[in-house]
């Protein structure tokens, strides 16, 4: 029976077609990707401060991370009634689930995190404050601004600690934490102590002002970089 080329011709290209696709198999087996499992060590940096996390792979579309973020500031403002200085304490510690819908580094990530970020000034005065448009001189000023301790943490992003392509990784986040209405409060303490009730009623209704203000502020954005690797 005779063969005609046309015949030839499809023969041959389905013998290429078949090498071809055993080619790109055998390189997917060779550059492997999803999780290797074990353990890997992230350092990164952000909007939470400097942390350390720790991922834990269960499989190639799942993994745990285990997490802590600080960062600490304290600038000195200078004012006509004196100096104020400021205490920006970030610390946070997380608890993330996330999910690797492609098995690679493409990430969906939820969790909780305890938040325990505060920020405090105190005053040291030289001058009469206005206070509720009434002039007062005191002894002290201070007051500060902290936040639910558990907020829930929503979020993508980048990379996989034990990822099987290497031991070296770039991570990075983008994401957002509910940390809800933020607590205002101040103390102050009159230099006449006869005047004490109405510092407090003024200083009252200046908090009351600034925690209208304050409430817009119930999402954090978390963004951050990092490098990972694993062991």
């Amino acid at each position: 029976m005779k063969i005609s080329r046309l015949s030839k011709v499809v023969l041959v290209a389905g013998i290429m077609t078949a090498g071809s696709a055993t080619t790109w198999a055998a390189g997917k087996l060779e550059s492997p990707e999803g999780s290797a499992g074990g353990v890997g060590l992230t350092v990164k940096g952000g909007t939470l401060g400097a942390g350390l996390e720790a991922t834990i792979g269960a499989s190639d579309y799942l993994g745990f991370r285990l997490g802590a973020n600080m960062m600490s500031a304290g600038p000195s403002l200078e004012r006509d009634e004196g100096t104020i200085t400021t205490d920006l304490d970030w610390r946070s510690y997380s608890g993330l689930v996330d999910i690797h819908p492609f098995a690679g580094g493409f990430r969906i990530s939820g969790g909780a995190l305890m938040n325990k970020n505060k920020f405090k000034l105190k005053a040291d005065l030289t001058k009469s404050v206005t206070l509720n448009d009434q002039d007062y001189t005191l002894d002290d000023l201070s007051g500060q601004v902290t936040f639910s301790e558990m907020a829930p943490y929503a979020g993508i992003g980048y990379g996989n600690a034990v990822g099987a392509d290497g031991r070296w990784h770039f991570s990075c986040d983008f994401g957002v934490m509910f940390q809800g209405e933020p607590k205002v409060s101040a103390q102050a303490t009159a230099s006449d102590s006869r005047l004490q009730p109405y510092v407090d009623e003024a200083l009252a209704r200046e908090v009351a002002d600034i925690q209208d203000d304050a409430n817009a502020f119930k999402y954090y954005p978390v963004i951050s970089v990092g490098i990972s690797f694993r062991f």
